[in-house]
């Protein structure tokens, strides 16, 4: 009900499907009732449009959790890529190039809540995956350390959004792995066996300093 000069106000907080995609067009009309004319019907109706604009919050955590490696063995890294929304992620990619002490490597890929990525592959990867906001995909990678290999193995996952994406907090698309060589202890002796061994190698440079006697 409208006096004459009246104002009515409607505030509206409207939530988007995370999947939306397309202009976002909201239109309101006003309707007379019956008996009531207006002399201008063209301003009786108002549309806003809003254009996407994607916001999407991608994490990205790796680990095969040890802090090292041994030459010529294997690491299994798991590697987990999250979409905390708000916007769901079409076209992502993961990309995990491998350091050059791993020799070959096989993964597999397992998607959760709604997720699509690539089921295995083998060498580095570079996948494109599908994102719902608060979905999962996660990496399973079986790597061979190169039996000659030395020095700190850095392997660095990450995760890219698509155009006409943003991240709120892209420093967290990336996470690094470190380990160090394990190296092999040089065995050592303790006070008797060391006794031992220098009794035996008197007792046999005695036996045979006899020996080349008797013999001379």
């Amino acid at each position: 009900n409208m006096p004459a000069g009246s104002t009515i106000t409607y505030t509206v907080t409207a939530s988007i499907d995370p999947g939306a995609t397309g202009d976002l067009v909201n239109t309101v009309q006003l309707t007379l009732p019956a008996g009531v004319s207006d002399p201008d019907s063209s301003n009786n109706t108002a549309s806003d449009t809003d254009q996407p604009s994607w916001q999407a919050d991608l994490v990205v955590t790796k680990s095969d959790g040890t802090d090292t490696y041994t030459p010529g063995g294997t690491l299994t890294y798991t590697i987990v890529v999250r979409n905390l929304g708000p916007a769901s992620v079409v076209g992502a990619s993961v990309t995990d190039i491998f350091p050059p002490q791993i020799t070959s490597v096989t993964w597999t890929c397992t998607p959760s809540g709604g997720a699509t990525c690539t089921a295995s592959g083998s060498g580095n990867i570079n996948d494109t995956v599908n994102l719902p906001a608060g979905s999962t995909v996660t990496y399973t990678a079986t790597a061979t350390v190169d039996p000659m290999a030395s020095g700190s193995l850095v392997n660095v996952a990450s995760a890219a959004l698509p155009s006409g994406y943003t991240d709120p907090t892209p420093n967290n698309n990336a996470s690094t792995d470190v380990d160090q060589a394990q190296v092999e202890p040089i065995p050592t002796l303790d006070f008797w066996a060391l006794l031992l061994l220098t009794s035996s190698a008197l007792a046999w440079g005695l036996w045979r300093l006899r020996t080349m006697r008797s013999t001379a």
